[in-house]
């Protein structure tokens, strides 16, 4: 069925194309992705024109973002017209013989006017995890949300590519893809205004947050560019460790689920980001206050470096990783001992042995070359023996002997013979 579309024309190097804007109750209709193309999904390896689709991602994530948030929005798909004929375009200089004369000069680009495609298949070549989430929503209707019902009216940006040739197709599809950069994941907490604990992230370190401020440089406290803080870096943590001590606190206060972009795809209401601010605020003062040290450095940045060092007392506190284990534990603490509150479970993890040489923490959270073990495992392993230090009477005998025999496999050592460390005395 034939279907004329107003659009613009351009071309790129020897690619014309055409820009038009369409229906998502119309694209759905019409338009389908690569995957889903019987002859391209069955041929080989070096005919493939697009990654398989994720069909969890878009179930779990895109579609319900679509359904939820009114305030959604997606960037142009790029549509392959997989037809003989070419598209057939007549600009608004052929149309209207008569135009203002204000308009003449801009019109007699002819890249203004109207697309008629009388055949072919829609085929989406970039953005097929978008498409899907949109037919998800408009045609299978699987997916709950008070926006649910209008996302068939939204309009959405097509940019048109009609078939030269399979080598020039698989051409483009590579380049918009290889070129393409996902955000960075400080990028995403900077600048997200739906997930919670982005927000409450972002407060901690603006205005009079327990985080704020600058160095003797001018920097930020927090490091937001990178997810690493170097030996010699006169930042006290990273953006990307502050989110996860976030999410750590509002699981402990059960909050977590109404803070978390995946489960609530829309800005959390301001009393439960306030609600959630009380509390984060509350524990990285609480931390801070309890720590001399570590306060020592946020508020003499120019001596991070000599606080940071390995031979230091107290250098593996100034290590973003350990912020996430030592609130991991901290909230592991409080629920072993309810009796004991954050202030004391504080000055009592502050007791700890926190040289970054001490056998205390090595093929746990560091290596032999005294560098911070990074996979989740040994983060939990690290929280897990804080907080048998700190209430090893309060940990039951089961959980103390797993831990004995996670770390002697972490250290290659005989679990039959190896022994814990004792707990700190109260």
């Amino acid at each position: 069925m034939a279907t004329v579309h107003t659009a613009i024309r351009g071309k790129m190097g020897s690619t014309p194309y055409y820009v038009t804007t369409m229906k998502v109750s119309d694209l759905v209709q019409v338009a389908r992705p690569a995957s889903e193309q019987e002859e391209w999904a069955t041929t080989g390896l070096t005919e493939r024109l697009q990654r398989e689709l994720n069909e969890t991602r878009v179930r779990t994530e895109i579609a319900p973002y679509l359904a939820n948030s009114p305030d959604r929005f997606f960037g142009a798909l790029i549509v392959l017209l997989d037809a003989d004929e070419e598209p057939e375009f007549e600009s608004f200089s052929e149309v209207a013989k008569s135009l203002p004369k204000a308009y003449r000069s801009t019109m007699s680009k002819e890249s203004f006017g109207f697309l008629t495609i009388e055949s072919g298949d829609r085929i989406i070549l970039d953005g097929q995890h978008r498409f899907a989430a949109l037919r998800e929503v408009v045609i299978g209707r699987t997916v709950e949300g008070d926006q649910a019902k209008f996302v068939s009216d939204d309009e959405v940006t097509i940019i048109i590519v009609p078939r030269i040739s399979t080598q020039h197709t698989r051409k483009i599809f590579n380049k918009v893809n290889r070129y393409a950069k996902n955000t960075s994941r400080g990028d995403n907490i900077l600048t997200s205004e739906d997930d919670g604990f982005a927000i409450l992230t972002r407060r901690l370190a603006d205005d009079d947050g327990p985080l704020a401020g600058k160095n003797h440089k001018g920097e930020s406290l927090v490091n937001y560019k990178t997810n690493t803080i170097a030996d010699r870096s006169v930042q006290l943590t990273t953006l990307s460790a502050v989110y996860e001590t976030v999410r750590i606190i509002a699981e402990h206060y059960e909050m977590a689920d109404a803070l978390n972009e995946k489960k609530t795809h829309v800005r959390p209401a301001e009393d439960v980001l306030d609600q959630g601010y009380e509390h984060v605020q509350g524990w990285w003062t609480t931390v801070l206050d309890g720590m001399p040290m570590l306060k020592h450095g946020r508020d003499n940045t120019k001596v991070l470096p000599d606080l940071r060092a390995k031979d230091t007392d107290y250098g593996l506190l100034f290590k973003p990783a350990t912020h996430i284990v030592l609130f991991q534990a901290l909230s592991q603490i409080m629920e072993a001992d309810e009796e004991l509150t954050l202030k004391d479970a504080v000055e009592r993890a502050y007791r700890v042995d926190w040289k970054i040489t001490s056998p205390l923490w090595r093929d746990v959270l560091i290596n032999s070359a005294y560098n911070i073990l990074t996979k989740k495992e040994n983060y939990n392993l690290a929280a897990d023996l804080l907080t048998y230090l700190v209430v090893g009477d309060k940990v039951p005998v089961n959980d103390i002997q797993q831990l004995r025999v996670r770390i002697a496999a972490a250290r290659g050592a005989d679990e039959k013979t190896f022994t814990l460390p004792a707990p700190l005395s109260n």
